[in-house]
């Protein structure tokens, strides 16, 4: 059978001819005569193809030309399988059109679609802000009302859709876009459903995530749009708490059933959000889909007004007559001192006792003038501050309690929502946005915690503190924390400087522990719990303590155990033994274990090892230079060795 057309390309080196006909799409191929690579089968109608972007299920998506129109547009490839089932090119082709047949803001575009080098295509609008699953990766958890804006586009996305008769069917992180100016994009329609006249439709087979398919998807019966309404509730969940509200990855009906029943409400995955954002979600979450939002307009509603009431606390203190302002701002100052030293029940008594004067004043010898007209504001205002006050107060309160605990991933939670929350006064937001970085940190969780760092560099950078030190200190330091270099003492401020300088070495420690650089860490943490703190900085001391607990781990590692020479399995098992009762000492989480775990199994492969022969042994056991004496101080697989740089490379997370 003679080779078509489209299937010899020609090498752009030489312009030898190449068969490409088992050669995929964007394919690198080298030329069989003069051995240089060229890129084939780029030419998809008027798009070339110039990188590949993403990979799915059943799909590749490359960013193309578009050589009638020059702009960039991505082309979405049917993988080469369903290109020959006749069933999913159907499908495939009826996602294009049902796409094309309306046009929203929030929604792609899909401008045509078409086959090539027998495969199928749609070309669409291109992107480049990226999937809203990377944030959520990214980020853990996004801000409220970052999210609320977020959601009220991507509601008004679906409502397009379902106004021209379709259902998405598959509506989760990764299928949200975002384009350069942070606006919302609904994209892949692949598994969407046209409506019947009843407004509803029976999917042939089940093809959707678990995390966020709704409970009438598993059971087979018929959708309608509160089943997008549903993953799109299980989206926002995952959005706001950091976890999707069922971890559940089998598609088992009975299984994945009754993990959708035992849903937690998002208030107790996540406390720090409002209580009107907690009813959309969970509302939209119901499992019986009459007890959700039964339009999209009602939905819509809903979010809008969350998103007013989270608002309303600033715009009411921006709305207070000047002489209510004045009389707040000596108890403001007040706050923000109190907050930032830890003293969470006197900011609640403060709080309520600005209410209490501002409705009952004292009593006067004289007659007491006519209120004026704006009083009935300055008291709403008034109330508004000390709500947001007492709510600010109880959100800290819950975060010093989850340290406290050590939960540090709830406590991150926590210190997130207040380092992003615009009513947070100053030094407490941005003491917040430090101790956001810590947690990770101290959990074990470094990615998370590079990731929060440059989230409270950007903050830190513009925030406007009456103490320069707590920026000069921290900043700089935040942003090595990125870096792959670990922080050497002679190169950072070791002055003594209260807080500021406790936190900017806890934050120095705990990178070069993480990076397996012990020793490097022991210099930071020894002047952190050497530290003298004013009885403001007492909200500090707790960090004190963790600072001694790695030295503690660290004193631990340096146990014999993990640096003796070890002739035979006899003394590989007595060391094994011994640093199985040392692990349930160790302080700390990460790093600590993870040494000490993984000299514990070199030691178990040691010890499994056939016994040298006496007569081939070297004349010297303890020799250095033997690279199987655990006492050789450049021995990689030591524990203890804090100059080993095998150390540094090997996470704990």
């Amino acid at each position: 059978m003679p080779i078509a057309a489209e299937e010899i390309a020609y090498c752009h080196a030489c312009g030898s001819l190449m068969d490409v006909t088992a050669m995929g799409p964007f394919a690198n191929v080298e030329c069989p005569q003069c051995g240089k690579h060229t890129r084939v089968k780029r030419e998809f109608g008027p798009y070339t193809l110039l990188r590949r972007h993403a990979i799915g299920g059943m799909s590749v998506v490359f960013v193309a030309h578009d050589n009638t129109l020059d702009r960039e547009v991505a082309v979405k490839i049917l993988n080469e399988a369903y290109s020959a089932d006749a069933r999913r090119i159907v499908a495939f082709e009826e996602e294009a059109r049902l796409t094309a047949s309306f046009s929203h803001p929030h929604v792609v575009r899909v401008f045509t679609n078409g086959r090539a080098f027998g495969r199928f295509f749609i070309a669409m609008e291109f992107i480049v802000g990226g999937h809203f699953e990377q944030q959520i990766t990214e980020r853990g958890t996004i801000p409220e009302r970052e999210m609320l804006v977020l959601a009220i586009q991507v509601a008004e996305g679906l409502k397009a859709a379902h106004s021209a008769g379709l259902i998405h069917r598959d509506i989760k992180p990764g299928n949200i876009l975002l384009d350069g100016d942070g606006q919302a994009k609904i994209v892949d329609f692949g598994l969407a459903l046209l409506l019947d006249k009843e407004g509803t439709a029976q999917a042939k087979e089940l093809w959707a995530t678990p995390y966020y398919v709704p409970p009438e998807t598993i059971e087979g019966h018929p959708e309608d749009f509160r089943a997008d309404v549903y993953a799109f509730g299980a989206t926002l969940y995952h959005a706001l708490a950091g976890k999707p509200p069922c971890d559940e990855e089998s598609m088992a009906t009975v299984v994945l059933r009754e993990a959708k029943r035992k849903v937690q409400p998002l208030q107790t995955s996540a406390p720090w959000v409002t209580p009107q954002t907690c009813t959309v979600v969970d509302r939209a979450m119901a499992y019986d889909p009459a007890k959700r939002f039964q339009s999209y307009d009602e939905m819509l509603a809903h979010l809008n007004d969350a998103l007013k009431h989270l608002q309303a606390g600033s715009s009411a203190l921006r709305g207070m007559p000047a002489a209510a302002t004045r009389r707040q701002s000596a108890n403001r100052r007040d706050l923000r001192l109190r907050i930032g030293a830890g003293s969470v029940a006197t900011i609640a008594s403060l709080a309520l006792l600005t209410w209490w004067i501002t409705h009952h004043p004292k009593p006067s010898p004289k007659p007491a003038p006519p209120a004026p007209i704006s009083a009935p504001a300055a008291s709403a205002a008034s109330l508004s501050e000390a709500t947001a006050a007492t709510r600010i107060a109880n959100l800290y309160r819950q975060a010093r309690s989850a340290l406290e605990a050590a939960d540090y991933d709830k406590a991150r939670g926590w210190f997130v929502a207040l380092r992003d929350d615009d009513e947070v006064q100053e030094p407490t937001r941005s003491w917040a946005g430090v101790e956001a970085v810590l947690m990770p940190y101290l959990d074990g969780q470094s990615g998370i915690a590079r990731s929060e760092a440059k989230a409270t560099a950007s903050h830190l950078a513009s925030a406007h503190l009456d103490d320069p030190a707590i920026q000069q200190r921290l900043l700089p330091v935040l942003a090595k924390l990125v870096e792959l270099p670990t922080l050497a003492a002679a190169d950072t401020n070791l002055a003594p400087g209260g807080a500021p300088a406790a936190m900017a070495w806890l934050l120095a420690g705990l990178k070069n522990w993480d990076q397996g650089c012990l020793a490097e860490a022991v210099i930071f943490f020894q002047a952190v719990s050497a530290t003298h703190l004013s009885q403001q900085e007492s909200w500090a001391s707790i960090y004190q303590k963790i600072a001694g607990d790695y030295l503690a781990d660290f004193k631990t590692l340096s146990d014999p155990a993990f640096d003796r020479p070890l002739p035979n399995k006899a003394a590989c098992d007595l060391a094994i033994a011994h640093i199985n009762a040392l692990l349930p000492t160790l302080k700390t989480r990460g790093r600590a274990h993870f040494n000490a775990t993984a000299w514990k199994l070199d030691l178990e492969r040691l010890a499994h090892l056939p016994e040298p022969d006496p007569q081939s042994a070297p004349s010297n056991p303890s020799n250095p230079s033997n690279p199987s004496n655990p006492s050789n101080p450049s021995n990689p697989s030591n524990p203890s060795n804090p100059s080993n740089p095998s150390d540094k490379s090997n996470k704990s997370e």
